[in-house]
């Protein structure tokens, strides 16, 4: 009979030390998941802050170009790189094609360091071209560049 009652208290311990156990696991689990949550919350808000950045510094280019506080070509490089950071694929729409023709043309084009080693001819006759570049799709660009201003980007679903 104390056998018995023994083995019984036994069990009932191990299965109370195994409840226990349990418990303290699923406590970690659900620590490890709440964290989970707030990493991905986190990462979705840094995530929407980067996007919503890139597109008020898309805006603030092409605004700048349109009031003339930027060349043309510098600006739509610095767009690109942009809209390639922020949706890819609005950089291929059919209204952007003046923009992505330029884009095209001045790309190769050497700046900076590059440019600076140039001669002073080179310089000027690279100088010559952008600038024929620019007056010959200025139009096209200004009506673009006003579209991209108020382009909402749907695609970008975290800015919405």
């Amino acid at each position: 009979m104390i056998l018995t009652y023994s083995l019984i208290i036994l069990g009932l311990l191990i299965i109370a030390l195994l409840a226990g156990y349990a418990w303290r696991l699923t406590r970690q689990v659900k620590a490890v998941e709440q964290r989970q949550q707030e990493e991905g919350a986190q990462a979705a808000m840094q995530l929407r802050n980067r996007q919503l950045e890139l597109l008020q510094d898309i805006r603030f280019i092409a605004r700048a170009v349109l009031d003339e506080q930027c060349e043309i070509t510098e600006g739509v490089l610095r767009i690109q790189y942009l809209m390639s950071a922020l949706d890819p694929a609005v950089w291929e729409q059919d209204e952007l094609c003046t923009v992505r023709s330029h884009y095209q043309s001045t790309s190769s084009m050497p700046i900076l360091d590059a440019y600076k080693q140039l001669s002073r001819k080179e310089q000027f006759k690279l100088d010559q071209q952008r600038w024929t570049l620019e007056n010959e799709n200025k139009t096209g660009i200004e009506r673009e560049l006003r579209w991209l201003v108020s382009y909402s980007f749907p695609a970008v679903t975290l800015i919405q």
